[in-house]
């Protein structure tokens, strides 16, 4: 099962067998199927100026994601450092959990992901934009909780990031 995951990504549920697999998408290439195309067809279609994919490194590119650049470098654990309480009862715990948490995160790559999370909840406190409380698996993430993707505190409710991070 593992072989097909060695070059190409050819549907979205080849994709999310190969992150089951602990592999990262950084190393894994998209191959040109339909959803590439159907991309590439309402970009033009709709002129919303996105990057079309055509080749591996077009791919690349568009991971990197079209933030300000400010986002794009940020410094994700110092971001986070600097949200969690460093007083109180159990300030070891919170402290513990965000580091466990980022680790987590940097070892699946996903620091770009974070980043482009702060840019989208900066721009919509900006803009007084309402989202959601929170859904699903995201609320065991306590770093997403800090971050303001979510509302529920999954420390108070003991909470497993497992359950996000499967």
């Amino acid at each position: 099962m593992l072989d097909k995951f060695n070059r190409f990504i050819s549907t979205e549920e080849t994709g999310i067998d190969a992150l089951y697999l602990g592999k990262s998408i950084d190393d894994l290439e998209f191959d040109n199927s339909e959803d590439i195309q159907l991309y590439n067809k309402f970009c033009n279609e709709f002129d919303i100026n996105l990057l079309k994919i055509t080749t591996d490194s077009d791919y690349d590119r568009i991971n990197t994601y079209i933030i300000p650049e400010h986002y794009r470098n940020l410094d994700v654990r110092d971001y986070v450092g600097k949200l969690v309480q460093t007083s109180g009862d159990s300030a070891e715990a919170v402290k513990a959990r965000v580091e466990m948490e980022l680790t987590e995160f940097e070892a699946r790559k996903l620091f770009p992901v974070l980043r482009i999370m702060i840019y989208i909840i900066e721009t919509m406190r900006k803009n007084n934009l309402v989202w959601g409380i929170g859904r699903g698996s995201s609320v065991a993430s306590y770093v997403l909780y800090l971050i303001g993707v979510h509302k529920v505190d999954s420390l108070k409710y003991n909470l497993d990031i497992k359950e996000f991070l499967k």
